[in-house]
């Protein structure tokens, strides 16, 4: 390697940041209840799915974000699809 390239690589190495990078996937589940509002509706799948009732896996996947941050910013890419997120 000539010392152009040295230098060229080393250049563009410090120009690197590091960044901190929090991926959060949203699982969904739809489930009909009867109940007397909902107020009541939402405690009594909550209830359900603390027992274990309700289960979410990758089939409930529908969607996923990216955030990274450096220096204190956020950087915020837009949300992806289940389509998108598979590729």
């Amino acid at each position: 390697m000539s010392l152009m390239e040295k230098l060229e690589a080393a250049k563009e190495k410090a120009a690197q940041r590091e960044f901190e990078v929090t991926i959060t996937e949203t699982l969904e589940m739809k489930v009909t209840v009867k109940a007397k509002d909902q107020l009541d509706a939402e405690l009594i799948v909550n209830d359900a799915w603390d027992d274990g009732k309700y289960v979410l896996d990758a089939e409930n996947f529908t969607g996923v974000e990216f955030n990274a941050k450096i220096s204190g910013r956020e950087l915020q890419r837009p949300n992806k699809g289940k389509e998108d997120a598979i590729r």
